[in-house]
Order: C-alpha cells, then sequence, then structure tokens
C-alpha cells in the first residue's frame, strides 16, 4: 500500500510538474553531488572495492570449475587433506556482497559521469571506464542466469552460448581498472 502513496507522490510532484521542476532536480541533485563529492569518491570505492571477493569467488568457483571440473572455492585438497579456503557459513557474505555490484555500478557510473560533466582534464579516460562499467549489466544478466536460475530453479531462463559465456565471465574483471583508478583518485585528493 505504502507504494502507492509513493508513487503518487512522485508522480504528481515531479511528472505532472513543467520542465522547470525537473531541471531543478537535476540541479540539486547535481548542487549535493558536488558539495559531497569527495565522500561519493570514497563510498564507489567502497563499494566497487567489495567486488574483489566477488571475484574471488567468480574465480575460483566459476571460471576453475568450467577449466578443471572442480570448484577450489571452499574446499581444496593438498597431499589428502581437506582444508576449507572459506568456511561454509561465509557463503551469505558472498552472496551479498554479489548484490552490492549493483549499487556500486551506479554509484561509479555516477561518479564518472560527474567526472565527464564537471570537465575533468581525463575526459577520455572516464569515458573508457564508464563504458567497462557499462557492459557489467551483461555479466550480471549472464550470472542471474547461469547461477541463480540454475541454483533454484534447477533450469537456464536463457541459454547463453558458451563463448558469450565467457565473454561475460570475462568482463567482470574490467572492475578491476576502475577498483585501481578509484584508489589512484582517492590519493590524489588526499595530496591537494
Amino acid at each position: 500500500m505504502p507504494d502507492i502513496y509513493l508513487y503518487h507522490v512522485v508522480h504528481s510532484l515531479i511528472l505532472k510538474s513543467g520542465p522547470s521542476v525537473k531541471v531543478d532536480l537535476v540541479q540539486k541533485f547535481i548542487n549535493f553531488y558536488h558539495r559531497y563529492e569527495n565522500l561519493n569518491l570514497k563510498i564507489t570505492f567502497f563499494l566497487i572495492s567489495l567486488q574483489i571477493l566477488h571475484l574471488y569467488w567468480l574465480t575460483t568457483d566459476v571460471v576453475l570449475q568450467k577449466i578443471f571440473g572442480h570448484s577450489f572455492f571452499l574446499v581444496q585438497k593438498i597431499f589428502g587433506h581437506s582444508f576449507f579456503l572459506v568456511p561454509k557459513s561465509l557463503l551469505p557474505i558472498f552472496v551479498v556482497i554479489d548484490y552490492i555490484e549493483i549499487p556500486a555500478l551506479i554509484s561509479a557510473i555516477i561518479f564518472y559521469s560527474y567526472s565527464i560533466r564537471s570537465k575533468e582534464s581525463d575526459a577520455k579516460k572516464n569515458y573508457l571506464f564508464l563504458g567497462m562499467l557499462g557492459v557489467q549489466f551483461f555479466h550480471i544478466f549472464w550470472i542471474t542466469d547461469e547461477v541463480v536460475y540454475t541454483s533454484f530453479f534447477n533450469f537456464s531462463f536463457v541459454e547463453i552460448p558458451y563463448v558469450l559465456s565467457w565473454i561475460a565471465i570475462l568482463i567482470d574483471y574490467l572492475e578491476l581498472p576502475v577498483m585501481v583508478d578509484l584508489f589512484y583518485k582517492i590519493i590524489k585528493k588526499k595530496r591537494r
């Protein structure tokens, strides 16, 4: 029920209002973002850096399983003894971190879009990073279909060809240069 009220408020205040209200809201958001740009940079870096844990899972449980036929994520046998690399009780944390990828991508896309808008000197590089982040949504589509549907429903919603699934996997590693760039920007801002 509260969603209906929220929709009504948004619809009557924003959509029914004239273009000046829409422009005003966008300008208020830009002013807010500018005022807290350094904090937004740190939040964006933190959110996207959590994806290192996701990439660890992707590498050890998906990539290595496709290559070697078994997962290296939870159990590793060394000299006949089983060692838990990641305790099973921590597995839900990896799932939560995987879903944090969406707000991390949105935050990073807003950050790089704002950087381009504010005419930073490295706009070409920001466009490149924006592109790297944009293609992440194909990876999210793949992981939702391949992992979520298959794990919960035992079928694939859309059958993605083998080569495209590898491309979707490799796309996720494009977050690494973005992480490095965001970290560099934090260091650069601290020096000022």
